[in-house]
Parts: C-alpha cells; structure tokens; sequence
C-alpha cells in the first residue's frame, strides 16, 4: 500500500526538528531507557478562565479537574491522555483539557492512570473506570451533571475511552451519553492494511506499537477492555466520534471499529483528517489541520452535550 503524502505544514515541522520523539519512535519505545524522561511534565499551559485542581481517590489515584466559572451545572467529560499506555500524564494534553472546558463549556476530570510496564493489563482500565465512578459520584461538587456524561481520549487514551464505555455498558455503570475516541489503539492484532504497511512515518510505526502492546498486553489474549476491537459486541455503546490521522498505523483499525458501531447501531461519526500523522492535533497544533481537528472534537462534544 502507497503512503499517503503527509500534510505540508506537519512536514515543514518535521524538517525543522530533529526531535527523536518525532522521527525515531522505534527507538523511542524499543526499551524503557526513555520512559523516565516521557513522563516528566514541562511547560504545563495555563488559561485565567480555568481553575485547576488536583483530587485524589481513597485508592490515592489522582485526578486532575479543569473547570470554568460558568454559572450552573456543566456537562462532565473523564479524559484519558495518550502516551502509548507507558507515558504520559494528565498535564501533556493540558491545552487539550482546557479547550474542552472552555469551548464545550464543561468540567473535565483527567485520569493520571498507572504505566506499562510496571503496571500492565488491566491497570490503567480499572484506573479510568475508577475515576469514571469518582467524578460521578462527586459531580455535584465539581459543579458538573452527570446526566451528560462523555468519555474522550487520544491513542492509548482511546483505548481506555472506549473500554470504559464497554465496561459501563456491561456492569449497568454511569450512563456515558457520547464517547470521543481519536486515533485510539484498539487492535492489538496488527493485521490491517495501515498496521502492515506503514513501518517508516513519523511519529509512530509499526515496530512502535508492536513494543507498546508487548509492554501493556496482558497475560494470555487480550480481551475487549484490554484492546476494545476484539470486543464481540457492541451494541447498547454511547454514539461516538471516531478521529483518525490517515498517515497513521491505527488508522484502518479505527475506521473497522467506526463500521462496526454502526453496524451494531450506534449514532458513529466518522472524520479521518488528510496527511495527517499520529499526534495531529497535539504536537502539531499550530498546524491548520491540528486545529481543525480539535474544533471538530469541540463541535462534536458540544452537540452531543448540549442538547
């Protein structure tokens, strides 16, 4: 299969930077001699119209909630942040966080869940359906309704969105109104076209998501919390925006789970954004498709919140 071409203005970052991060995932995940310094947190974003407040559950997971001062309740939207489950922590998708509450106009409760491979399967999915239940349970306190309830998260963060809008669809949890998954990991099998085909591209490979489901992956198969499209049933799920990058290893994996949403009759969107990479619209933000991407996630939670 060709590679798509990648979008000129992401391509324009890429020369301009010789960030590892960026150009050798391969070797960025082949150990864990990098995760130390990935999960450290720099230049966290602020915005005067947000207070910021971590919380911590009884179990001490901690939570991180952004909140305007809009007057009455707002919609409430647990986020989880990527990081290929192995870095990562709330304050990396900060400026995602605060977009939310500020454009959807909601309170947001980020979930600093446990890393692979210290923590693997199913840790960071009973972290996120733990903190699920806490801003539930504290709603009120947080100013928020949890009669409109959404779940979003990038990459690994999408992966454990869609699993707790599984897991609260089979336990009778928190009733979730829209789930958000933007080119999320959800297939630990590898086998379609883009996971194939797409070893050399920027930002994430083949040989990357290999190591990040080795590091993560359970023991024995995976289960549909574990990588959500093995998942045999999807009907009774909240309606979704699926997001996908189309110069992307994820991106064939995420539209067979948006097919299969709305085949099962769930209300699916589907958006796949041209040229664009892993990470569009968070390391390349400035760029015009990173910030139409998020204005398409902002549009979506909005109507689906608001209504």
């Amino acid at each position: 299969m060709t590679t798509p071409a990648i979008d000129p203005e992401i391509q324009a970052t890429l020369d301009a930077t010789d960030d590892p991060f960026l150009h050798d995932p391969d070797s960025i995940f082949a150990t864990t001699e990098w995760f130390p310094a990935l999960r450290t947190v720099v230049d966290v974003p602020r915005d005067d119209r947000v207070a910021v407040q971590d919380h911590f559950t009884q179990g001490g997971l901690r939570l991180r909630v952004y909140r305007t001062a809009n007057a009455g309740l707002q919609p409430l939207i647990l986020m989880l942040h990527s990081g290929g489950f192995v870095h990562g922590r709330p304050e990396t998708e900060e400026a995602r966080a605060l977009r939310y509450a500020t454009d959807v106009g909601a309170v947001v409760v980020s979930v600093d869940y446990r890393h692979a491979p210290e923590h693997p399967y199913p840790a960071a999915v009973e972290d996120a359906y733990a903190g699920l239940l806490w801003a539930v349970e504290h709603a009120a306190e947080l100013g928020a309704d949890p009669q409109r309830l959404a779940v979003a998260g990038c990459s690994a963060g999408g992966a454990l969105a869609a699993a707790t809008a599984l897991r609260a669809r089979d336990t009778a949890g928190p009733a979730i109104r829209f789930q958000l998954l933007i080119y999320a990991g959800l297939d630990d099998r590898l086998n379609t076209p883009s996971a194939r085909d797409f070893t050399d591209i920027p930002v994430l490979t083949r040989f990357a998501v290999e190591r990040i489901w080795e590091y993560y992956g359970p023991d024995g198969a995976p289960d549909g919390y574990a990588a959500p499209a093995r998942a045999a049933d999807l009907t009774g799920l909240p309606p979704a925006l699926v997001m996908v990058a189309e110069v992307d290893p994820m991106r064939d994996e995420n539209i067979a789970y948006a097919a299969r949403l709305s085949a099962a009759g769930v209300n699916t969107e589907l958006v796949q954004v041209p040229g664009a990479v892993h990470g569009f619209d968070l390391m390349f933000a400035h760029t015009t498709i990173g910030e139409r991407g998020l204005a398409t996630q902002v549009r979506a939670l909005r109507e689906a919140l608001h209504a």
